[in-house]
């Protein structure tokens, strides 16, 4: 996965998709199961002010669901009004599977990320 030179890549390098499916994974390593409203909560904890938009968490969710990665089951938000849907995510075994992979993957590149932001502030505020 070539990731250099890339105007379309997220701070880190990455796209926002690919960030929000890692992350998303190691939520729910941490975590037995979420609904959606949770994850937004927990990107907006991690970045202060910046979530993935809705379609990239919702498409993100349904296509790792669609790959094995994460099991969805349907639930209410409220039992008593039976209105509004929403689906608990958990994550699968191979999901646990590819979040190793993930993590050893994208260490190397926060770990570049790191290196150059430090140079960043060295030359340019001290």
């Amino acid at each position: 996965m070539s990731h250099k030179n890339n105007p379309k890549k997220f701070a880190l390098n990455m796209s926002a998709a690919q960030f929000t499916k890692f992350y998303i994974l190691h939520l729910l390593h941490k975590r037995n199961s979420m609904i959606s409203e949770h994850f937004k909560e927990e990107f907006s904890k991690l970045t202060g002010n910046w979530q993935p938009a809705p379609s990239t968490l919702l498409d993100t969710l349904h296509d790792m669901h669609e790959e094995g990665l994460l099991q969805r089951t349907e639930d209410y938000k409220s039992h008593e009004k039976k209105r509004q849907k929403v689906y608990w995510y958990r994550v699968t075994p191979k999901g646990e599977e590819e979040f190793e992979v993930l993590k050893k993957h994208y260490k190397m590149l926060f770990d570049e990320q790191i290196h150059i932001l430090n140079k960043i502030m060295k030359e340019v505020y001290q």
